[in-house]
């Protein structure tokens, strides 16, 4: 349609001069056409012709009433021919208008009074000589397909609808006139055949709903020939537009996804290995990746592939079940092939989302969850894919929520034998296979426990954990919790049976736990220990020793409490002990948190005592916010010790603003209805490069808030030294003002484009309202002038933000100081980033507030927008030459480089 366009203007600017001519041409040759598609495009091209000044509206309004073949029953010719006169005689002068009127009533007289009087006569012709009223026929045809619409696009109600009334109307009179031989019921069948299936908006996922009979077809027909079979029919007349559109869309061979053809081609083709393998080559290849293109995770140096966004849900919908086979076999495959090879990048985003959406698909069992379960776990677990198992897990845990019972036991079987793995053994694989587990087991139904736990009495090793104490406590919970829901209900039970049970059984087997003085002698004893030992291996090898108490997160506490601070050593001891062997030092470190509390006189010091272990979440990451409300959470406590254990959770959670914070940021921007979101990756990398980023903007703010950019006494020399990170640190000068801006290049410099398009925001919210010096605009100018280019290639939007906010600073600065010293250099600066950069893209952003500005300034910038030149006379002589005192201007560089 575009190229059939671009050369109608073609023609158009080619005989402009013979437009009489061409307009005659172009209206005879559009009556001539039969597909109603056709004919609208070409008029919507007429319409555009005129709209672009190429035609004359006068002209085209004339060609087209005075048309021979302009007829009233061309009902299409007739309505797109007033409508287009509608649209464009607005540009036809008073007289033109006037006599084309006329034409128009002229030729509004050759439609009848009523059409339905030519029936009426036909209908007594007929009558008189028992033939069959063609007219009527049509006119009956029209009818049933404007019901079958009508009964399409209608809401539903228990008696029908007015389409039901229509229905029976209908009904009611084409059994009369067929009767009385007035109308042909086999001509009728024919003429809604012609009517019936044209090729569907493909825009739209109900399109792939309107070609499943052709698909169908297309199969049989595949699978007869396959077979040598004699049933071969020849395309149905019915089906042969759509049939022809799939062939068509087929010799394509660049296909997007930004409709339903791709789907389409899949449905239809999915047994024809020759003509699938284009339409499921771009399925893949969006998910993929080009193999090329990385992008960064969370993390210090993690790469996934390229792909983003997912394919919609509404798409996965469209395909047929062996299209959706076809589709989650080659991610598999993709996934095996990638754990085989050790690749150190990451599954691209797009196809994880893609994949734990088609794993929801009930009807794909076999090569999906099943085949997830039982095939790609364990291969990927033998190849010692560590990230990409990890990756799986917490797809599992975050995206399939509507799992058989049957497969999350069988995979809390597979996690616990993981789990005793040496190389699972790292914090955060250790702890998604750990949360994973408890996702299974409490996320087991009441009645689904029974049914599915019996199989396992022969041995209950499957299902318990040789290495986690909280994930059996949950077990047993669980299997409580059913129990009291179904045996109670079935066999008469009362609760208070079903908890002295489960007492029962718990001091059966209880865990030993340290005696609250035994426990305080012993950290007091190791922390003098810890003080005392003055070589560094020996203190790392004494306390990360598999038979020394696991008291050491006991140790980092009371540090805390009396230095404010942990030594480097105490994170390599840290990372001796291990995930695995952590989690015992976790649990001792919960009851001693419950005797500390216990003991705690409150006020200030338990005030004290909730910030120190919220920065040992938060601040130092020694222990994780989930790991421990676990281990608090199923300790063995009673009585007033248990009360303690579950106000310290409160604490942890309420009190502080971290966790909070996280908590509402993250609801904030995401929805719980992640299979609609085709923007995760990006919302997920914006929410955790943010502390980064806070940290960073946080220091920038501090600085531009500085006496020695606020004040023009507190730095007398020349400003473009002070932001000089090379100088500065060649003479030991230090200046926070040169390191912080080098920082900031640095961070930013390895930063994807994703991070820094929260620069204009940082921008316009945060330092627009405090600058408001000379120096605090050129640090600014310092800051975020090495980044143009990269925004004007990868987010013009943002670099178009990035102007305005500019010069809405140099608004500020201007208003805010009564002389520049530095006019000249922040001009260039200026004409440098338009000329380069932004172009005329701002320009009327930026000219109401260049010419707010003071005279000299304005003159400095009347070429930016192009604005009149000033009067000489309205610029005070001295304001020309004041903008550059320095002599050192000729020095200042155009275009800022990186600080190295």
């Amino acid at each position: 349609m575009v190229q059939m366009e671009t050369q109608l203007q073609s023609i158009f600017e080619e005989v402009v001069e013979s437009h009489e001519q061409c307009i005659q041409w172009i209206v005879k040759f559009i009556h001539g056409q039969h597909s109603p598609k056709r004919i609208s495009f070409l008029y919507d091209c007429l319409a555009m012709a005129v709209e672009t000044g190429l035609l004359p509206p006068r002209m085209v309004c004339e060609s087209l009433i005075n048309s021979d073949t302009l007829e009233w029953e061309r009902t299409q010719l007739w309505a797109l021919t007033f409508k287009l006169v509608r649209k464009i005689i607005g540009g036809v002068d008073y007289k033109g208008v006037r006599d084309l009127l006329k034409v128009i009533l002229e030729k509004t007289l050759t439609i009848p009074n009523t059409v339905s009087s030519a029936v009426v006569q036909q209908l007594l012709a007929a009558r008189e000589h028992k033939q069959r009223c063609p007219v009527l026929e049509d006119q009956l045809v029209d009818l049933v397909v404007y019901a079958m619409e009508r009964s399409e696009t209608e809401e539903k109600f228990d008696d029908g609808g007015t389409s039901q009334l229509l229905w029976q109307h209908l009904s009611s009179q084409l059994i009369f006139f067929v009767l009385f031989q007035f109308a042909s019921f086999p001509h009728m069948v024919l003429s809604l055949h012609q009517k019936f299936i044209p090729v569907p908006d493909i825009n739209k996922p109900q399109s792939t709903h309107a070609f499943a009979m052709t698909c169908i077809w297309i199969h049989l027909n595949r699978k007869a020939q396959n077979d040598n079979s004699k049933l071969q029919i020849p395309i149905p007349h019915s089906l042969k537009l759509h049939h022809e559109f799939l062939q068509q869309s087929l010799r394509n061979k660049s296909l997007q996804m930004n409709d339903y053809k791709i789907a389409l081609l899949c449905n239809a083709y999915s047994t024809n290995s020759e003509c699938f393998t284009l339409p499921m080559g771009a399925l893949v290849e969006t998910i993929y990746g080009n193999g090329i293109m990385r992008i960064p995770l969370p993390g210090t140096s993690c790469l996934a592939s390229g792909s983003i966004t997912p394919l919609p849900m509404n798409l996965l919908d469209s395909l047929t079940v062996h299209a959706k086979m076809s589709l989650i076999h080659s991610i598999a495959t993709r996934v095996i092939k990638l754990a085989h090879a050790k690749s150190s990048v990451a599954l691209a985003p797009a196809l994880v989302e893609t994949y734990s959406r088609l794993l929801v698909y009930m009807e794909i069992e076999s090569l999906g969850i099943k085949g997830f379960i039982s095939q790609l776990l364990p291969t990927v677990f033998k190849s010692h894919a560590w990230g990409i198992l990890h990756t799986l897990l917490e797809m599992f845990s975050y995206r399939m929520h509507h799992i058989q019972p049957h497969y999350r036991v069988q995979l809390l079987s597979h996690l616990h034998t993981l789990a005793a793995v040496a190389q699972t053994n790292q914090n955060q694989l250790h702890l998604c296979v750990e949360s994973t587990a408890l996702r299974l087991i409490t996320a087991l139904g009441s009645s689904e426990v029974q049914p599915q736990f019996t199989r396992f009495l022969s041995d209950p090793k499957t299902v318990l954990s040789a290495e986690s104490e909280e994930l059996n406590r949950a077990l047993i919970l669980t299997l409580a919790r059913a129990t009291h829901v179904t045996v109670t209900v079935s066999r008469g039970y009362s609760s208070l049976q079903c908890a002295a049970l489960i007492a029962a059984f718990f001091k059966q087997n209880n865990v030993p736990q340290e005696s609250r003085f035994n426990l305080k002698k012993n950290v007091e004893e190791e922390y003098r220990k810890w003080k005392s030992m003055t070589n560094e291996n020996d203190i790392i090898t004494h306390f990360s020793a598999q038979r020394s108490p696991p008291l050491f997160l006991c140790l980092l506490w009371k540090m805390l409490l009396e230095t404010d601070h942990i030594n480097q050593i105490g994170y390599r001891v840290l990372e001796r002990i291990g995930a695995r062997a952590l989690v015992v030092h976790v649990r001792t470190f919960a009851d001693f948190l419950v005797y500390e509390f216990s003991t705690s006189a409150g006020g200030q010091q338990l005030n004290k005592c909730i910030e120190i272990l919220n920065d040992m979440v938060w601040k130092y990451n020694i222990v994780t916010l989930d790991r421990l409300i676990l281990c608090l959470a199923m300790r063995s406590h009673e009585g007033n010790e248990a009360q303690v254990c579950y106000f310290i959770i409160q604490l942890l959670l309420l009190k502080p603003n971290d966790f909070r914070n996280r908590v509402s940021d993250f609801v904030k921007e995401n929805s719980p209805e992640h299979w609609l979101q085709n923007d995760w990756h990006t919302k997920h990398m914006n929410y955790h490069k943010e502390p980064y980023w806070i940290v960073l903007h946080d220091r920038i703010v501090s600085v531009i808030s500085s006496p020695s950019l606020t004040s023009e006494t507190e730095w007398v020399g020349y400003p473009f030294r002070l932001f000089d990170f090379t100088a500065c640190h060649q003479s030991y000068s230090e200046m926070s003002c040169s390191y912080t801006l080098a920082l900031a290049h640095a961070v930013w410099h390895h930063s994807s484009i994703g991070q820094l398009s929260l620069i204009p925001k940082f921008l316009t919210e945060v330092l627009l309202p405090i600058v408001k010096t000379e120096f605090q605009l050129l640090y600014v100018y310092h800051l975020v002038g090495p980044f143009l280019q990269r925004f004007q290639q990868e987010r013009t939007r943002c670099m178009i933000e990035i102007g305005v906010a500019f010069y809405d600073m140099l608004l500020n600065v201007d208003q805010c100081s009564t002389h520049l010293n530095y006019m000249d250099p922040i001009c260039d600066f200026l004409y440098h980033m338009k000329y380069m950069f932004t172009g005329d893209s701002v320009k009327e952003q930026v000219e109401k507030l260049i010419c707010n500005l003071k005279p000299a300034l304005k003159l400095r910038l009347r070429f930016i927008t192009h604005i009149s030149k000033m009067e000489p006379a309205a610029v005070p002589p001295h304001a020309i030459n004041s903008g550059s005192p320095a002599p050192q201007s000729n020095q200042v560089p155009v275009s800022l480089p990186v600080t190295q």
